[in-house]
């Protein structure tokens, strides 16, 4: 009986409800004549008890307030207890809706389940990547300070350019110089190679950061004649090497062998510039060449200057310096915002698109549901209409149904989140290494607070129609309508026009996507087959680095040629080089360089290209083709004799041949470079791709090591069979040389490829997988629509069945339907993918957003799935019983 006291409450509420405060107004006024009245009965006079009485009564004002606060919050706690009541009845009407028909509910929150996951995921790899803070303070005050070239391109800062850049610019409260090495760690047990930095004392204040333990640089241990032998670790090295020891300041600890002192450990999660173990001040040289651009510069910007202010310091004071000195002649200088360090413009291009696919995928999803919602709204009018009969309004039935909607969104929200946190972990673990931040991948708070209103969105989304139709079919045609519902179970007006639009929709988002994921596709394709100017099969590549202090130039060159010689002696060797920079490894190098008759002429007429510092044989390993003259032999050597100037050789390849003696064999001929020395060209070799397989070959000279020796070196060895198999022997013939050298970065030179290949992959196997759920995801939508179409007709077909009709006539009506719907959506996609395609223009390499071959191929996939979800329909009419029809 409770509930019948609940609805005579609520009827009571509905046909009379006067306001709290006339209620108290009423009940205060009854009090008091009651105790008048009983005044009176005492013998009072009548001025006398209305006096009295007011007085015992006390203060009405305050009695009345606070019986009128007392009121109105036992109204709103029966308002919120009467709403919980009925949502708690809603969800559990919704529950038992969807378990009455669990086939229905399982393709729903599937679908739901593929859309808001896919969503979750990107999200979380953006939010890794774009979205999450930078671990600095201030970051949008930080910035990148670049030198670019007379050819626009932006490049490095030389150290000696940095200190009078320091100097004269005026926009930032400090600026800084880095570069990473490589530095060999010996220690006890085995020795290790770390990724470290030389950086200037305003480094760490730059970026804002500073020490868990100890502290960072000081002035003067960035300074010739300071103590620069000192180091700041990483928390991983701490952890790893010591045991995170509190007492590890003070500590020596052997670097390229030298003996450091280590005076400060950074806090967890900073590891600035590229998962860095250890950092070292670095001393600028203000004699250093200024055409050695080297160094990356960051700075913070003053409180109150702009970006675009900066830039222009930066402009001014660098063509200041490019009037003073002739080697900076020609040159600027710019800033770029400091997450471009992080998230380069084609990272960013490629985020953007995954998001804007993964929301039609997700529309895709919302438009099938919708649909799936339609078609049950068939079966469920004779419901409606008795709610409607018992009184029940249109916004009571919409809401009970937007509450099934919302617990199929929940449902699906709930198994998509499941499918991200399954899919995370393996994205993070294969695309970590190559995309930055990656390795911050998680479902964290934001990831969840974007997939909360992206669930209740999405319910409302496909949820609002199928609850519009229903709920105004039951209530719209009043009391008669409603009773010839209940009495013959006729079903609610037609309502596939509405279904026919949803599935024309998908099948026109479907087309957007597939036409974007063969795009990708094709371009991935043709950015794997590219010539890269060499051969990468069989080819095993290796790192060390030689410590400046073990290794004068003379050994350094010494030890590489019996390095060399120990390798090539490996069974199953074919050739063994060795070079400062391999291809596709993602450094760089680069010098000014021109024709020697121009060496004495003004620096703006110079050009720059990528040098490389190689041995004998490093083009043998890498099968770089020779196209004139020779390569370098063990005779190319330093001489002092000859002052080291005059006998210097160079080997360029063919794009700097062409722009320096266009037609003309350049063998034989000298170039002149921005360091002010010039060497002869004694060869030329095919131009490789240096930074990236979608870059054009580029200018490049190769110098001799044993007359340009480098510390930090890649051995490139051409093995027989499968170079992995030569990593022990490698490794075991350089311990022979020296046992305190670690070697690092030992795997083919292919699997150095296939990392710098990891955003292009990674974008085409999301597209893919999208594509592929969007095919999934037509066929169940086309499927859903003719069964249905076939179930409203029944008795139709049924009647032209038993007249005489062949049932081939029933096949080729049911399927011309869903082939019209298909075509009508192929079209409309189409047109759509036309115009949506240009945004793929900046991540695609050799494709054309217009392919036609493309399109054509895309809209003839989308035909056969939509015959094949047409046909089992159109079978299954034509086989009716008319007798049961």
């Amino acid at each position: 009986m409770p509930e019948l006291g609940r609805y005579a409450r609520a009827l009571r509420t509905l046909l009379w409800k006067p306001s709290v405060a006339a209620e108290v107004s009423s009940e205060v006024e009854a009090h008091l004549e009651m105790l008048e009245q009983d005044l009176v009965r005492q013998g009072r006079t009548p001025n006398d008890a209305r006096d009295e009485a007011r007085r015992r009564f006390g203060d009405m004002t305050r009695i009345a307030e606070e019986c009128r606060a007392e009121g109105e919050g036992r109204d709103r706690s029966r308002r919120r207890t009467e709403w919980w009541d009925d949502l708690q009845q809603d969800v559990r009407q919704a529950w038992r809706q969807l378990r009455s028909s669990p086939r229905f509910a399982f393709v729903a929150i599937a679908t739901l389940t593929v859309g808001l996951g896919a969503a979750t995921t990107i999200f979380a790899i953006a939010n890794a990547v774009m979205l999450r803070p930078l671990p600095f303070r201030e970051p949008d005050r930080l910035a990148l300070v670049l030198e670019r070239n007379p050819a626009g391109m932006d490049w490095s800062i030389s150290e000696s350019n940095y200190l009078d850049m320091a100097r004269r610019l005026t926009s930032f409260s400090s600026v800084a110089i880095f570069e990473g090495r490589r530095m060999a760690l010996v220690a006890d047990g085995e020795p290790e190679q770390l990724r470290g930095a030389v950086a200037t004392h305003t480094f760490f204040p730059t970026l804002g950061v500073a020490p868990a333990l100890g502290r960072a640089f000081l002035a003067d241990e960035d300074r010739r004649g300071g103590d620069v032998k000192v180091a700041v670790l990483s928390n991983g090295l701490w952890q790893r090497r010591f045991g995170g020891a509190p007492d590890v300041l003070g500590r020596p600890i052997t670097l390229d062998g030298v003996v450091h002192r280590i005076v400060g450990v950074m806090a967890p999660g900073f590891d600035f510039p590229d998962r860095t173990d250890v950092w070292v001040p670095l001393v600028p040289i203000p004699e250093y060449p200024r055409g050695d651009h080297r160094n990356e510069g960051i700075a913070r910007l003053r409180a109150g200057v702009t970006l675009e202010q900066a830039a222009a310091d930066v402009d001014r004071v660098t063509r200041e310096m490019a009037t003073e000195f002739t080697e900076n002649a020609g040159w600027s200088g710019t800033v770029l915002p400091f997450k471009r360090w992080y998230v380069s413009p084609q990272l960013s291009a490629r985020m953007v698109v995954l998001l804007a696919t993964v929301g039609l995928l997700l529309a895709m999803a919302c438009a099938n549901v919708a649909s799936l919602l339609l078609a049950r709204a068939a079966s469920r009018d004779r419901e409606m209409a008795v709610r409607a009969a018992l009184g029940a309004g249109r916004w009571r039935m919409m809401r009970q149904l937007m509450t099934e909607s919302l617990v199929l969104s929940i449902a699906g929200a709930i198994g998509g989140v499941l499918a991200a946190a399954i899919a995370v972990p393996t994205i993070r673990n294969v695309g970590s290494q190559a995309i930055p931040r990656l390795a911050e991948l998680a479902i964290d708070w934001r990831v969840m607070l974007f997939a909360i209103p992206a669930c209740l969105l999405t319910g409302l989304v496909f949820g609002l129609a199928p609850a519009l139709r229903l709920s105004h079919a039951a209530r719209g045609g009043a009391g008669d309508r409603v009773h010839d519902l209940i009495r013959s179970g006729a079903r609610v007006a037609e309502s596939g026009r509405a279904r026919q639009a949803l599935v024309v929709a998908s099948v026109a988002l479907a087309m957007i996507l597939l036409v974007s994921a063969s795009l990708v596709g094709t371009s991935f394709r043709r950015l794997m087959r590219v010539d890269p100017g060499f051969r990468s099969d069989n080819v095993l590549v290796a790192n060390f680095s030689l410590p400046d202090e073990q290794y004068p130039p003379e050994k350094a060159i010494t030890f590489l040629e019996q390095v060399r010689a120990r390798v090539q002696g490996i069974p199953g060797v074919a050739a063994v080089g060795a070079s400062n920079i391999i291809p596709l490894q993602g450094g760089n190098t680069a010098m000014d360089f021109a024709a020697g008759e121009h060496e004495s002429a003004d620096k703006a007429a110079y050009r720059t290209g990528s040098w490389r510092a190689v041995t004998p044989g490093y083009f043998e390993s890498l099968s770089i083709p020779l196209k004139r003259g020779r390569v370098f032999s063990s005779d190319d050597r330093f001489r002092p004799e000859t002052s080291g100037r005059s006998d210097r050789v160079i080997i360029i390849n063919e794009v700097m041949a062409e722009q320096l003696w266009p037609g003309v064999d350049p063998v034989g001929n000298r170039v002149a470079l921005g360091n002010g020395s010039s060497m002869t060209v004694i060869g030329v070799v095919g131009a490789t791709r240096q930074l990236s397989l979608d870059s054009l070959p580029a200018p490049a000279m190769y110098f001799a090591h044993a007359q340009f020796p480098w510390k930090t070196m890649w051995l490139t060895v051409r093995s027989a069979g499968d170079p992995l198999l030569l990593a022990d022997a490698l490794r075991r013939e350089i311990r022979a040389l020296d046992a305190g050298l670690p070697v690092a970065n030992v795997s083919s030179l292919a699997q150095v490829i296939d990392r710098q290949a990891a955003e292009p992959r990674l974008t085409m196997l999301v597209f893919a997988i999208f594509a592929s759920a969007a095919l999934v995801l037509v066929g169940v939508g086309l499927y859903g629509t003719v069964s249905y179409s076939v179930t409203q007709r029944t008795r139709e077909i049924g009647v032209s069945l038993a007249l005489g009709a062949p049932p081939q006539r029933v096949v080729r009506g049911v399927l011309g339907a869903g082939l019209r719907l298909g075509v009508m959506g192929v079209v409309i996609g189409a047109v759509l993918a036309a115009g949506v395609a240009g945004m793929l223009r900046s991540i695609l390499y050799a494709t054309d957003p217009m392919e036609v071959v493309t399109y054509v191929g895309v809209a003839q996939l989308l035909m056969v799935v939509t015959a094949l979800a047409s046909a089992l329909p159109a079978r299954r009419a034509s086989r009716l019983d008319p007798v049961v029809a």
